[in-house]
């Protein structure tokens, strides 16, 4: 059983993803228009433009993927689990789901790694902006959907046990 605490930071979790892809998306979708207006009207360009919308693009992504593995909505193969019995669907399942957390855990631990090596190359992008810090995503994502599909292993694990 879930107590209430729980429930309500996870969906805290649930608005501040969806706030958050759809306040970037806003912001993407203005810039990217505004620079269109901008160069063929006025002529004139926003250098950091260009830098911005490809961070915007980038944080977009993975957040709609973040939400996406939320709601059990990502891409996967599942035209083989046509022909299993209900059982071995279950197994199957389980086994999915834990090699997904294994990925997503190893391409966090991975882009953490990445983030150590920009931090030390100390590049900066649009506004003197460190780069590292708009590539927070990556391990983000990563450890947040980690999370999830370990947490859904666990669920498909004591389903089983229960039936």
């Amino acid at each position: 059983m879930i107590s209430a605490k729980l429930r309500s930071f996870i969906r805290f979790t649930h608005l501040l993803e969806e706030t958050l892809l759809v306040a970037l998306m806003a912001v993407f979708i203005l810039v990217a228009c505004g620079q269109i207006l901008l160069r063929n009207f006025f002529e004139v360009t926003l250098l950091w433009a260009d830098a911005l919308i490809r961070h915007l693009v980038l944080w977009c992504g993975f957040l709609g993927a973040l939400i996406a593995t939320r709601l059990d909505k990502h891409i996967r193969i599942d035209a083989l689990l046509r022909l299993l019995t209900p059982h071995q669907r279950r197994w199957i399942g389980w086994f999915t789901e834990f090699i997904s957390a294994c990925i997503c855990g190893l391409l966090a631990w991975i882009s953490i790694r990445f983030l150590q090596d920009e931090i030390s190359f100390g590049t900066h992008t649009f506004f003197d902006l460190e780069t590292w810090k708009l590539q927070l995503i990556f391990p983000l994502t990563f450890s947040w959907m980690s999370l999830r599909f370990a947490l859904r292993t666990i669920a498909k694990l004591t389903q089983d046990n229960e039936t």
